[in-house]
């Protein structure tokens, strides 16, 4: 990342530059300084609701019903061997064949008119429910690890809440979420760098490499990134880690 590369017939040829790849990417690059915005603007509400759905999922299915086994299997299977069998841009073919799009448009207008929310808000909204299946699609490893939490905790603990008289709606506050609230912690981690790995911005990274041969300006770009990644993972590991519950 401080060197200018060139692939010469001996190998990569190195030339000390300094941090001009550095100015160069976050100042005059076309579109580096944007798409890191766009990225982790996107992958932090991203990595929120990943989360709440988990977690929510997890203890719908940790719950006792009939034919739990096979509705575990039904969830986890298309997750766990990722055959894609929902895919985001055919389920968007078919709505716009099916006019959805137009009720969709029709929806937003509606929200315009009826409930005068702001655009930037009913633009969060449409985003949320569009994207409803990508973060079913995300959420498989987040849901087991919770589900393996969830199985650990201690039944006496929830017996004892029961017969404090205790409403599920506060058991789930004072005992299930205290309990699994190291597991949070670890699923935001692995949540919020595996959305960074998913974004444009690693797809710009390598065409710069290998499409455009800078591989300094490449290394900058890579570095920068990293920095800004660790940067953000440890306020969130540290902000979280204070409400973080060790039971010893």
């Amino acid at each position: 990342s401080l060197n200018d590369v060139q692939v010469t017939l001996g190998g990569l040829e190195q030339t000390w530059v300094g941090l001009q790849n550095f100015k160069y990417v976050l100042r005059e690059h076309a579109t580096f300084y944007q798409d890191l915005f766009v990225t982790f603007s996107n992958a932090l509400p991203n990595t929120v609701l990943i989360i709440f759905f988990s977690l929510f999922a997890a203890v719908l299915l940790n719950g006792k019903f009939k034919f739990r086994g096979a509705a575990r299997v039904l969830f986890f299977l298309p997750i766990v061997l990722a055959t894609d069998l929902i895919n985001v841009e055919l389920v968007g073919v078919s709505l716009e064949e099916t006019g959805a799009g137009a009720a969709s448009q029709n929806l937003s207008g509606a929200m315009i008119d009826g409930m005068g929310l702001p655009i930037e808000v009913i633009a969060s909204i449409l985003g949320v429910i569009s994207n409803v299946f990508e973060t079913i699609k995300l959420s498989g490893v987040q849901i087991l690890i919770f589900l393996a939490g969830l199985q650990s905790v201690s039944p006496s603990m929830y017996e004892v809440a029961k017969m404090e008289g205790a409403t599920a709606y506060e058991t789930f506050w004072k005992v299930t979420l205290p309990t699994v609230s190291p597991l949070v912690l670890t699923n935001v981690i692995y949540t919020l760098t595996d959305n960074l790995m998913r974004t444009k911005l690693v797809d710009t990274i390598q065409a710069t490499a290998f499409g455009s041969a800078q591989y300094g300006n490449s290394a900058a770009m890579s570095v920068s990134f990293l920095v800004l990644t660790l940067v953000v993972v440890g306020v969130v590991t540290l902000i979280l880690g204070k409400v973080v519950f060790y039971n010893d």
